[in-house]
């Protein structure tokens, strides 16, 4: 074949223009781009040793800037979204988000608050995304009855409960872990005021010293977490973790900046989460977790807990270990980065509201004959609830794919096959669901239910069939971490704290991510 032909060069961009309109405005490629880059690199491989490096360059610019451009109009000019409101680049490429994120130094939370005030509740903020601000829009999107399935974040290399886009399995699966909390959270609790009772004697020997608030309820969450998946704890509050223990925290900890900077490019991450599960630092993490599931797994007549029933119900064949693999990174990996970072949050709030770390007090002692995690109080569940509806652990908003014949949600028609989410940070500081949305008022889950409008807009945990399936453990570890921790001490910011600079600094690394800071826990006399 000559390929010094001008007769290629013209082939090239109407093969782009036939690719485009057959292949990528129909399929889903989020997940697919490993096969295009490496295909894409072949052939441009072959073609330099067929002909020369020149030769093989024209041809890839008459096939790839066409592409751009004709990607580029479609976007911006024909899109099933072009009508909706939003910023020009965003309609054209998710690198939008990304060139934002770096822009606001991973502040897109407040970004978005920004578009919702410019643009309405309905703002395009991609070439085939709509982020939605209308409470209103919840049950067609996140109820049970909602025709949406799940976006392609959620399309990454593992299976597990939550890491898949299947509803049947989700459904099936969702089940066995609902299950599994009903039938072992009580006897959980015993174990989560053991790991209290750790974190005290911890406080108790720091002796009122400035202590890294942010990796102390780290510690005392990921060995939480690591003994519900695996039984036993990395020992992080003793002080006892081993090596591997501290690297994987490290590692896990270490790259949130990165996921929340790129976090937005589905495409991208799904390639990124594939390179660093084989390589890189994830990998030893993926390793040990599935040494320790192995030996979970080994153990004859195991105790009845969550794990010991997921082990039960699932097919002892490779997918089924991998499943278990997966979700026990699961576990560990969601549970301990969101509980830890509501903790903090809860603490920031007392330690800067003493007030209520008295009344907090007063309330457990008052009950403390009949204490249980499990057990709401009406101050400890408020004040957590102020805490994450201000700042809930998770911003990122759950993305959902609309499906093949489009919803309508509140007289606005949402074509097919659509990325939508709805970001709760926006939702839970619009002053039409809260008054005085940007204050911390515990109250409004007391007594003064006047400052809640819209209820149904406080979604920390999530909603629908996709909701948060360890509320209730989350809720227990809060509840006693905050109550016991506040029976014996006080908390104290040291001096010179700055209380704006401080919320101010919180980033949007998918999960909330807190800014490091000291504080000291003051016992106090009974």
């Amino acid at each position: 074949m000559d390929f010094s032909n001008p007769k290629l060069l013209f082939f090239s961009p109407l093969l782009a223009i036939v690719l485009h309109e057959l292949v990528l405005r129909r399929v889903e490629v989020d997940h697919l781009a490993i096969p295009i880059i490496v295909t894409t690199w072949f052939a441009y491989a072959i073609l330099a040793f067929q002909a020369d490096l020149v030769t093989a360059s024209l041809v890839a610019a008459s096939f790839w800037v066409p592409l751009w451009l004709y990607i580029g109009a479609y976007r911006t000019i024909f899109h099933p979204l072009r009508n909706y409101p939003g910023p020009f680049f965003a309609r054209i490429s998710k690198w939008w988000v990304v060139k934002q994120n770096w822009d606001t130094n991973l502040h897109f939370h407040r970004a978005q608050q920004r578009l919702q005030k410019e643009y309405g509740d309905y703002v395009r903020t991609g070439p085939r995304e709509l982020t939605i601000f209308d409470v209103d829009a919840i049950p067609a999107l996140l109820g049970s009855q909602s025709k949406a399935s799940k976006g392609p974040l959620f399309d990454i290399l593992e299976t597990s409960l939550h890491l898949n886009r299947d509803k049947q399995f989700h459904r099936q699966r969702r089940r066995i872990w609902d299950n599994a909390f009903k039938a072992t959270l009580s006897d959980y609790a015993v174990k989560i005021d053991e790991f209290t009772a750790q974190l005290l004697t911890r406080l108790r020997d720091q002796a009122g010293s400035p202590v890294p608030l942010l990796e102390t309820m780290t510690f005392f969450s990921y060995d939480v977490m690591a003994d519900l998946a695996f039984g036993k704890p990395f020992g992080f509050i003793k002080g006892e973790q081993s090596d591997v223990a501290a690297s994987i925290l490290k590692a896990m900890t270490g790259s949130l900046a990165a996921f929340g900077l790129l976090q937005h490019v589905s495409w991208f991450m799904n390639t990124l989460e594939k390179a660093t599960f084989f390589l890189g630092p994830m990998k030893e993490w993926s390793n040990w977790s599935v040494s320790q599931m192995q030996k979970r797994m080994a153990v004859k007549d195991a105790k009845s807990d969550l794990v010991s029933h997921l082990i039960a119900n699932t097919s002892n064949d490779n997918a089924g270990r991998a499943l278990l693999y997966g979700e026990s990174r699961l576990i560990v990996s969601a549970g301990g980065e969101t509980t830890s970072t509501a903790l903090t949050f809860i603490f920031m709030h007392l330690a800067t509201h003493p007030k209520y770390i008295y009344a907090l007090r007063k309330e457990f002692r008052a009950n403390e004959a009949l204490y249980s995690c499990q057990r709401p109080l009406p101050l400890i569940d408020a004040i957590i609830n102020e805490s994450m509806r201000m700042w809930p652990s998770v911003f990122f908003p759950s993305q959902r794919i609309t499906p093949p014949e489009g919803l309508t949600v509140q007289g606005h028609f949402i074509p097919g096959d659509m990325i939508v989410q709805i970001p709760p940070f926006a939702l839970h500081r619009d002053p039409r669901h809260f008054v005085r949305p940007e204050e911390f008022v515990p109250e409004r889950w007391l007594d003064r239910p006047e400052l809640v409008l819209r209820k149904e807009a406080f979604i920390p945990f999530a909603t629908g069939p996709y909701n948060c399936a360890g509320k209730g453990l989350a809720m227990m570890e809060l509840r006693s971490v905050v109550s016991r921790v506040v029976n014996e001490f006080d908390v104290k910011v040291l001096e010179g704290f700055d209380e704006r600079e401080y919320w101010e600094g919180i980033k949007d690394h998918f999960t909330a991510g807190a800014p490091r800071v000291d504080v000291r826990f003051v016992g106090v006399n009974e």
